[in-house]
C-alpha cells in the first residue's frame, strides 16, 4: 500500500466515515429546500460531486473523499447513483440498491438514499416532460406525423444537401379535395378518422429520401431528396411518385362501416438549393396545388411563374366575388322546362355574374371558387330569395301561374344548420307558394348522415316544396339511398344526352334511368336537349320533361315567358 493511502486509512478514514454521509445529507437537504419543485438536480449533483472529489475538487481532500467513497460499499452505491444523475444518462442506472437503503428507518445514508430516490424520480419526470414537449412541438397530435415546424427543418436540410450534392429534390403539397364538405356533413370525428387513415397510407409508402408530414387540416407535405442531377429527370421522378401517392390515396376508405372515396390534388415544386428558400418553396407548391384544384379533382400541377400569376388573379377574383352581392352584380336567367308536347311547365333559375370591369364571368369560373371559400352560402340564399320573388310575379299572371321554378342548392348550403329555417323565412317574406318551388340537389349533397338529410327534406316537403336530384348518374349515390330519399324528380345529366343520337352506351344509360325513375314513382327530366333527335328519342322512351337549347336558352324572365307563350316546337 502506498504511503498516501496508508495515511488516509489510518487517520482520515474513521473521520470521513462519519463526516462524509453528514456532508452529503446536508448538501442534498439544502438543495431540496432550494428547489422545492424537485425539477432540477444540477446544483445538488454539483455539490455532491465536489464532496466526492470529482470535478473542481482536487488535492489531498479530493483524493481522501474519492478513497473513502470507493472503500465503502454503501457509499460507493450512493456515489454511483450521484454520478448517474450527474452524467444525465439516458437510461438511469439501477437504483434497486438505493431503494433498499431508502427503506431503512434511520441513519444518514438512508436519508441520503431517500433524497436520491426523490431526485431520481424528478429526473425521470423531467425526461418524460422533455420528450412530451418535443413531440408536441414537432409532431402532429392527430396523425403522429412530423408537423410544419419539423418539416421546415427537414426542408432546410434537404436544400443544403441538394446544393452540396448538385441534385434536385421536390416538395409535394397535398390537399384533400372537398374535405370540408365531408367534415361538415359527416362530423369531425369521421373527418379525423379519414385523416388518420390518409396518414397511415402515406407512412406506408417507402421512397428513398422521402419525408412525410402534416401541415394541418386536410393538407400534407412530402419532401423527396436526391431525385436526379438533371431537372427534367427529377421532374419525371417526382411526377411518378406523386401519381403513386394519388393511386394509394384514392382507393376506398371505411369509416363506421361506410365506404368513402377521396381524391387528392397535388402541387410540386422542384429545388436544387441554389435560389430557393423554405418560404418560397412552400409558396410555390401551395400555388401549384391551388391551380391543380381549380383544374379538376385529383389534379397534379408543377409550379412555374405563370402559376403564381394565376393564383394572384384568383385572389383578386375572390375579392370581387365577395363584393358582388353588395354591388348587386348577380342576375338570374331562366331556362324553360317543357312537357312531351313542348309546352312550358316550369323553369330553372340560373345565376350569372355581370362584372363592371371583367364583363360576363362564367359560372364555371366563379361557382367552384364560391364553393371553396364558403361564399356559396350567401350567394345561394340570394338566388333563393330572388327566385321566390319571381314566383310571386308569375303567380299574379294567369298565363304563368302554373309554372314551377327549380333552384340549385349546393351541398354546403343544404348542410347549414339553419337551412330549413332559411327556406321557410324566404317563402314567408316573399309570399311565394311552396308548391311552385323545386330545390335541385346534387348527388354530393347525399354524402353524409342520410337520416339528417331525409329529415330536412321531409320538413320542407311538408310545406309543399319538391325536390329534384340534379346531374343524376355522375356521382356516387347508391340505389339504396335513392329509394329512401323523398325525391320527386331525377334529372338526367346532359353528358348522357349530348351524344344520345350516336352513342349506344348513352342510350342504354338513359333508358335505364327512365325505367328506374318510373319504377320508383319519380318524374324524369332530361337536360341538354339540343336538337329534334334528342327530343324524339327521349319522348319515345317516355321521359316526362325536357330542358335545353332546343326549346329555350337561358334568358331573362320576361323573354322566357314570351317564348313559352309562343307555339311550341313540332312534337316529337
Amino acid at each position: 500500500m502506498k504511503p498516501t493511502q496508508s495515511l488516509l486509512k489510518m487517520f482520515l478514514l474513521p473521520i470521513l466515515m462519519v463526516v462524509l454521509p453528514a456532508l452529503l445529507l446536508m448538501a442534498i437537504a439544502m438543495e431540496v429546500r432550494v428547489t422545492q419543485s424537485l425539477n432540477n438536480v444540477d446544483n445538488v449533483v454539483q455539490l455532491a460531486a465536489l464532496l466526492l472529489g470529482i470535478g473542481m475538487m482536487g488535492g489531498l481532500i479530493g483524493a481522501a473523499f474519492f478513497f473513502v467513497w470507493r472503500s465503502n460499499k454503501r457509499l460507493m452505491i450512493i456515489g454511483d447513483a450521484i454520478l448517474s444523475l450527474a452524467e444525465r444518462q439516458q437510461t438511469l442506472s439501477d437504483f434497486q440498491a438505493i431503494e433498499q437503503m431508502s427503506r431503512q428507518r434511520s441513519g444518514s445514508l438512508a436519508r441520503i438514499a431517500i433524497a436520491l430516490m426523490t431526485f431520481r424520480d424528478a429526473e425521470k419526470q423531467r425526461q418524460e416532460a422533455e420528450c412530451k414537449v418535443h413531440r408536441l412541438a414537432y409532431f402532429d397530435t392527430l396523425t403522429q406525423l412530423p408537423n410544419w415546424q419539423l418539416m421546415r427543418e427537414h426542408l432546410q436540410h434537404s436544400l443544403d444537401t441538394s446544393q452540396h450534392n448538385g441534385t434536385y429534390g421536390a416538395l409535394i403539397y397535398l390537399d384533400v379535395d372537398d374535405f370540408n364538405r365531408i367534415n361538415d356533413s359527416c362530423g369531425h370525428r369521421m373527418g379525423d378518422n379519414l385523416l388518420q387513415q390518409i396518414a397511415e397510407r402515406l407512412s406506408g409508402l417507402t421512397a428513398e429520401g422521402a419525408t412525410i408530414g402534416r401541415l394541418g387540416g386536410d393538407e400534407f407535405m412530402v419532401i423527396i431528396d436526391g431525385l436526379a442531377s438533371e431537372q427534367l429527370k427529377a421532374a419525371e421522378k417526382a411526377e411518378a411518385f406523386a401519381e403513386q401517392l394519388q393511386r394509394t390515396l384514392s382507393s376506398c376508405y371505411w369509416v363506421e362501416d361506410k365506404k368513402h372515396f377521396l381524391s387528392v390534388s397535388m402541387g410540386i415544386a422542384l429545388f436544387n438549393g441554389l435560389q430557393e428558400s423554405i418560404d418560397s418553396l412552400f409558396q410555390y407548391s401551395n400555388a401549384a396545388v391551388h391551380l391543380a384544384k381549380l383544374t379538376s379533382p385529383n389534379g397534379l400541377q408543377f409550379y412555374d411563374p405563370a402559376v403564381q400569376a394565376e393564383l394572384e388573379a384568383r385572389t383578386e377574383l375572390e375579392y370581387d366575388l365577395r363584393m358582388a352581392i353588395e354591388r348587386q352584380e348577380f342576375v338570374l336567367v331562366y331556362q324553360s322546362q317543357v312537357d312531351g308536347l313542348g309546352r312550358a311547365i316550369g323553369a330553372e333559375a340560373l345565376i350569372r355574374w355581370e362584372h363592371p370591369r371583367r364583363g360576363f364571368v362564367s359560372p364555371g369560373t366563379f361557382i367552384p371558387l364560391a364553393e371553396e371559400t364558403g361564399l356559396i352560402v350567401p350567394i345561394g340564399n340570394w338566388v333563393l330569395e330572388t327566385a321566390c320573388e319571381q314566383l310571386v310575379i308569375w303567380a299574379n299572371d294567369e298565363s304563368t301561374k302554373h309554372l314551377t321554378l327549380a333552384v340549385n342548392v349546393s351541398a354546403k348550403q343544404f348542410q347549414q344548420p339553419d337551412f330549413v329555417d332559411t327556406v321557410c323565412g324566404v317563402l314567408t317574406k316573399s309570399g311565394a307558394s311552396a308548391h311552385r318551388l323545386k330545390l335541385e340537389l346534387t348527388e354530393s349533397t347525399m354524402i353524409g348522415k342520410i337520416d339528417d338529410i331525409i329529415a330536412r327534406m321531409l320538413q320542407l316537403k311538408a310545406l309543399g316544396v319538391s325536390f329534384s336530384l340534379d346531374d343524376f348518374g355522375t356521382g356516387y349515390s347508391s340505389l339504396q339511398y335513392l329509394k329512401r330519399l323523398p325525391l320527386d324528380q331525377i334529372k338526367i345529366d346532359q353528358s348522357f344526352v349530348r351524344n344520345l343520337h350516336k352513342d349506344t352506351d348513352d342510350k342504354a344509360i338513359v333508358q335505364t334511368i327512365i325505367a328506374m325513375g318510373r319504377s320508383l314513382g319519380l318524374q324524369v327530366i332530361a337536360e341538354g336537349v339540343e336538337n329534334h333527335e334528342h327530343w324524339r328519342y327521349l319522348n319515345e322512351h317516355q321521359c316526362h320533361a325536357f330542358q335545353g337549347y332546343y326549346f329555350c336558352k337561358p334568358v331573362s324572365a320576361t323573354e322566357m315567358v314570351q317564348q313559352s307563350l309562343a307555339p311550341p316546337p313540332i312534337p316529337a
